[in-house]
């Protein structure tokens, strides 16, 4: 059932990502018809931006709207796993889109949404700055000594970044920008998960925590299956590696991947991952 009320939506995101984040946008115009997506970028190219623009009009009825960041960021924490600044951009949110703004829902590309977000959306954010879920692995034991780290107490939440609802007048007022570059320089040795250490840090007592049917992460494998996630799960977020996409997945859940790729138009795509993935496992066989 689509929803006719207007949604913001806010990615940021380098070229590695283009293809899954058009999936992601697919999914989500699926359930929502009105959406304006907003582009926190840096290394884009011109032609990619164009191209993007045009899946969204034709493929998603839905408008884009790019924001250069190129400015902010040049000096973070990394790893060759994050080796782009891209995933900090979220942050930049309150004070890189309109003040016109009052809420912008930010989603990973690695996400495939299979039912309405309008009640997520339109929520009261009753006075926090953002709305999220806790992160499936909050009290493995890496994580809580992290916490501690981030100055976090055992008692509080530990959220999952990748999808969130700002409260972007509040936030905007609340955290200066420049209080958040010094966070990062003060955290650079500590953090681990980066963008999502540094949010858990800042929203540690004003984040609102929300049902976990709104980030499903599906990492570990073995602990899903498809008939239970598609049941149960509005946002699936394909957390940990390797992705859907990819022909090293072993899972079972890249037939929610595959099923709005194919429908939004990429068949290409299709068969040259399962002409890889068939011969990955052959030589598997040698």
């Amino acid at each position: 059932m689509i929803v006719g009320e207007n949604m913001n939506l806010l990615i940021s995101i380098c070229e590695s990502f283009l293809t899954p984040a058009k999936v992601m946008m697919y999914s989500l115009t699926r359930f929502h018809e009105d959406v304006d997506v907003y582009l926190l970028y840096s290394s884009l190219s011109k032609e990619e931006i164009n191209d993007l623009e045009l899946f969204l009009i034709n493929k998603c009825n839905a408008r884009l709207h790019p924001v250069c960041a190129s400015g902010f960021f040049t000096n973070v924490p990394l790893s060759d796993r994050y080796k782009k600044p891209e995933l900090y951009y979220r942050i930049l949110a309150p004070y890189l889109l309109s003040a016109e703004l009052d809420r912008v829902l930010y989603l990973d590309a690695d996400i495939i949404i299979n039912g309405s977000l309008n009640e997520f959306y339109n929520q009261s954010f009753e006075d926090n700055y953002a709305a999220a879920v806790r992160d499936r692995f909050e009290n493995i034991d890496k994580v809580v000594l992290l916490k501690e780290k981030l100055g976090l107490k055992k008692e509080d939440a530990y959220f999952n970044s990748g999808v969130m609802l700002f409260n972007l007048a509040l936030f905007r007022k609340e955290i200066k920008l420049e209080d958040i570059m010094a966070l990062i320089e003060e955290k650079r040795e500590t953090l681990r998960y980066f963008d999502q250490d540094v949010l858990n840090s800042l929203l540690k007592n004003h984040i609102k925590l929300c049902s976990q049917e709104y980030n499903t992460q599906t990492y570990p494998f073995d602990q899903c299956s498809l008939s239970d996630i598609k049941a149960a799960a509005v946002v699936i977020h394909y957390t940990g590696l390797p992705k859907p996409w990819s022909p090293d997945y072993n899972g079972t859940l890249d037939y929610l991947y595959w099923k709005n790729a194919l429908n939004a138009g990429f068949t290409e795509d299709y068969l040259d991952y399962w002409e890889k993935k068939c011969g990955s496992q052959e030589a598997d066989k040698e």
